[in-house]
């Protein structure tokens, strides 16, 4: 389901209150994560915490918290449950939120201790006039991928933007995803230029009045 441009999962129930979903594994678990808005609304998530495997939690209680360098949410379960396992990959890559909030980015699974609160849960259709509410209120603005980087180059041609922005990937991880924006007229016929000399694509391509917005992907070191 795509909505002003992000992506929200169709196999998970929605609480679309708390930003969180949960997906049902059978009658014994549900994967618990957040939601495309808290995933990208606070920028680069840096670190998380859990509540204890084993822990009771209520609905709408905390199972743990996400944090960033300008933001800090709390993760508020969709379900009442006992906690069975935590996401552990996210203590060392907490980005994983960022781009896989409903795949690899999972937060917890707990074992649903009242069924009956499902019926308060959405599924996608149901929700999507409030999630779409809620990318609009808070402003949300997602791309292809999540930048790992974000460059803002106003009043500077993009010949020296480009300069660097070579220096920053030579840098940067493999894969690393770059968010340019600029307002130089003659960035994206540049922008095609130097992606085809480097090897490295630009992912999207977005104008927004005077500004272009760039996500370029790091594939060649």
């Amino acid at each position: 389901m795509l909505i002003g441009g992000c992506r929200f999962a169709d196999d998970v129930l929605y609480d679309t209150e708390r930003g969180t979903w949960a997906r049902l594994e059978g009658d014994a678990s549900a994967t618990v994560g957040v939601d495309t808005v808290l995933a990208w609304v606070g920028g680069p998530i840096t670190f998380v915490s859990f509540k204890k495997v084993g822990d009771v939690v209520g609905r709408g209680k905390a199972l743990g918290a996400i944090e960033g360098p300008r933001h800090f949410d709390t993760v508020r379960s969709p379900l009442s449950g006992r906690v069975v396992a935590v996401n552990a990959k996210l203590a060392a890559e907490p980005g994983l939120v960022n781009r896989e909030p409903f795949g690899s980015g999972w937060f917890a699974r707990v074992e649903p201790l009242a069924r009956e609160e499902l019926a308060a849960l959405k599924a996608p259709a149901a929700a999507e006039p409030e999630l779409r509410a809620r990318v609009s209120q808070m402003k949300v603005r997602c791309f292809a991928e999540f930048p790992d980087t974000e460059m803002y180059e106003i009043g500077t041609e993009c010949s020296a933007v480009l300069v660097r922005l070579d220096d920053l990937l030579s840098g940067s991880r493999m894969g690393a995803v770059v968010h340019l924006v600029s307002d130089d007229p003659a960035s994206e016929v540049e922008m095609v230029r130097w992606s085809e000399r480097t090897g490295n694509p630009v992912l999207e391509t977005r104008r927004e009045g005077a500004l272009v917005h760039y996500i370029v992907k790091k594939a060649r070191s």
